[in-house]
């Protein structure tokens, strides 16, 4: 009986991650402090400055299938989100605007 909840209860999350509203506003951190993305990633794995903006980049998968998150900020919240690589293991952090 314990395991038919359990899976009623993963049956009834998996509806609601599939609804629309979920998928179109998925990671679209834009406007948002870096905390708002490190709650989803974690840390970054790398920093830099290009032209005076900061840019955060995480690696997600494997070295041969990889996602590369790139984050680009404007002062001390979100510009821009990207990513790129294996569809598959990007899937979950893909930037998805509303």
């Amino acid at each position: 009986m314990r395991y038919l909840l359990i899976l009623a209860l993963m049956g009834m999350d998996g509806c609601s991650m599939t609804g629309s509203s979920f998928n179109t506003a998925r990671n679209d951190f834009k406007g948002q402090p870096l905390s708002a993305v490190e709650v989803r990633l974690g840390p970054p794995e790398q920093e830099q400055t290009i032209d005076g903006q900061k840019i955060y980049t995480w690696f997600k998968g494997q070295a041969l299938n990889q996602c590369t998150i790139h984050v680009a900020m404007a002062g001390d919240v979100v510009d821009s989100y990207q990513t790129s690589g294996d569809p598959n293991i990007c899937s979950p952090w893909e930037y998805r605007p509303a």
